[in-house]
């Protein structure tokens, strides 16, 4: 997805839609496919032992016949006086060789797969069915023989035989013949069959389309092959080993052309039984499932295309909208409203792009406003500073003349004149040399008892005052001439409306870790309500360039919010008929304190 950050929104939506749901699709399909594959491998498997389990039980019921018939032909008195014959000239003098080609031939007519049955005298001749007598050497010189060693039930073989001029593939059951009288095996009957009977059996059964049947003997050699000139040869030997190793199984050869080979092992004849399917034929029904899910994906990417691209029209096109819209905005262009269509998420955005360019075009309208009123006061500033500027010569002759005062009365030897004149001069130069706009509080307080001294004169006895600063709250800050002013209206509206004293009483509490409040307390008149709601609300609103009452005061507030920040100020604690006091908060710095 990072690939699409810089990419339009149509082309994103697109490819969302497609990835939730192709991939799901493809995820499903996929196990799907596998599961599929399984299951029909697993279901040609078990159908493929079925066939086996049926032609392997019909062969051993059809060789276990053919048992039956060797003990028949054992136990007939013609064979039991054959067999007692000792050497070929016994054999040709005693007439049995007619009697005994008779019932030979007679078991051998008796059924159409018999090819030929042979009795074996070792060491001595062989008689067949047919009335030949050949020397038992050639017989027992084969490989098989030596094999068929215990007496007891036959055995079955596959070999080749020569008969009627041809060699011809032949199933033989063998029984070896024991001397009843030392019971050491000294002779051996032979029942060759043919593939007629497997070949009926084979013929009825269908592995598969082009699937065949085939049995291996213990020895990995063909027993029996559709192609008759593989029977006898030797199986492929990495597969032979494969199934060699248990007693039933499957499993798929390798090469382009592999086939499902499924097997299992008779104990009753030592054969494998197998069958063989070219594994494209199993894997048919899967290559159907395979197309499925890609038509399915195809589809699906088609209605993707279709539906994503008609729901990306109706949800883009607001927003492309909006875009343009917001282009124009750039331009400082906020005239423009967008229609609102919908109830949904997008007539939300245009709702609230609609109020957000009222609430611009006000905010226009204001900074307009606000551009004229700042050149106002710019220019009502520089008024101001003219008037500053012609208004410092008055301080300079009012020092000037004070100074002259106070000589005068100390030559005269007046000394409360010269006070007052020494303690006006003071406050005139602090007025005039100090240019910094945060003192210490122990500046201001010294500022604040010249003031008081100077009223002192005039209320005498009428006005007290008291300072109960604490060291630390002396090395704090506060803007110039902050307390000045509120002593000021404590001598205002406390001292002057009463004829009583009044007592003013100025001290420092810490508030918090950050701040501490100067109290400034007076036992005088106090105010009415309506001149406390009028102080409160002048400190909270009005414009000092206004002038009118609690000038001084509002004027300290708004110096002190503007040099500390909006939580610190003046506070109005109480206002009645016990006096008033006021506060002002100030930042508390615990560094000051241990300076």
């Amino acid at each position: 997805m990072l690939l699409l950050t810089d990419r339009p929104l149509t082309e994103k939506l697109l490819v969302t839609f497609t990835l939730v749901v192709v991939i799901p699709l493809i995820t499903v399909g996929t196990i799907s496919y596998f599961h599929a594959s399984r299951v029909l491998e697993q279901e040609a498997r078990e159908y493929n032992w079925q066939i086996i389990d049926q032609v392997k039980m019909y062969v051993e019921d059809y060789l276990r016949d053919y048992e039956i018939t060797t003990l028949k032909i054992v136990n007939h008195p013609d064979t039991l006086a054959f067999l007692k014959i000792d050497s070929i000239e016994e054999m040709n003098e005693s007439g049995m060789i007619p009697l005994l080609t008779n019932v030979l031939r007679n078991e051998a007519f008796s059924q159409s797969d018999i090819a030929k049955i042979t009795l074996v005298l070792e060491e001595i001749a062989t008689m067949d069915s047919a009335g030949e007598i050949d020397a038992a050497t050639e017989l027992m010189n084969e490989q098989w023989y030596q094999e068929v060693s215990g007496v007891g039930s036959p055995k079955i073989i596959s070999r080749v035989i020569r008969w009627q001029d041809r060699d011809v593939p032949v199933i033989s059951v063998v029984k070896r013949i024991a001397n009843p009288f030392s019971l050491q095996p000294f002779g051996m009957l032979v029942i060759d069959l043919n593939y007629q009977r497997l070949n009926d059996v084979a013929r009825k059964i269908t592995p598969g389309i082009t699937g065949y049947l085939f049995i291996v003997d213990q020895h990995g050699n063909y027993v029996y092959h559709p192609d008759k000139e593989k029977i006898g040869t030797a199986y492929r030997q990495e597969y032979w080993e494969r199934m060699n190793g248990g007693a039933s199984g499957s499993f798929v050869g390798s090469g382009n052309n592999a086939d499902l080979i499924t097997f299992s092992d008779s104990e009753r004849t030592g054969w494998t039984y197998a069958t063989a399917i070219p594994y494209s034929e199993v894997t048919q029904g899967m290559e159907y499932i395979k197309q499925m899910i890609l038509k399915t994906v195809i589809l699906s990417l088609v209605f993707v295309v279709i539906i994503g691209g008609s729901f990306s029209s109706g949800v883009l096109t607001p927003i492309k909208r909006l875009q343009q819209y917001m282009k124009r905005v750039e331009k400082a262009d906020f005239s423009q409203r967008l229609p609102v269509e919908s109830a949904d998420e997008i007539g939300q955005l245009s709702a609230g792009f609609n109020k957000m360019m009222e609430q611009l075009s006000s905010l226009v309208r204001e900074v307009y406003v606000a551009k004229i009123r700042e050149g106002e006061l710019r220019l009502r500033q520089k008024e101001m500073e003219i008037k500053t500027l012609q208004s410092q010569m008055n301080p300079h002759f009012l020092y000037n003349a004070l100074e002259t005062v106070r000589g005068m009365a100390f030559a005269k030897e007046e000394e409360d004149i010269a006070a007052i004149s020494s303690s006006m001069a003071k406050l005139l130069r602090y007025n005039l040399r100090e240019q910094q706009t945060v003192v210490t509080v122990e500046q201001e307080i010294a500022m604040c008892k010249l003031y008081l001294r100077i009223q002192k004169y005039r209320f005498d006895e009428k006005l007290e005052y008291q300072f109960q600063i604490p060291e630390w709250g002396r090395r704090q800050k506060i803007t110039r001439f902050s307390l000045q002013p509120l002593i000021e209206n404590a001598i205002v509206h406390g001292v002057e409306p009463i004829a009583g004293s009044t007592v003013i009483d100025v001290s420092a509490e810490k508030e918090s870790a950050d701040a501490f409040i100067l109290w400034i307390k007076d036992t005088g008149a106090g105010m009415s309500s309506e001149t406390r709601k009028r102080l409160q609300a002048d400190i909270r609103q009005k414009d000092v360039s206004d002038g009118g009452s609690h000038i001084g005061m509002v004027n300290v507030h708004r110096r002190n919010q503007l040099v500390f920040g909006q939580q610190y100020g003046l506070l109005l604690k109480r206002a009645d008929g016990n006096g008033t006091i006021v506060g002002i908060r100030l930042p508390y710095e615990a560094g000051k304190e241990a300076e």
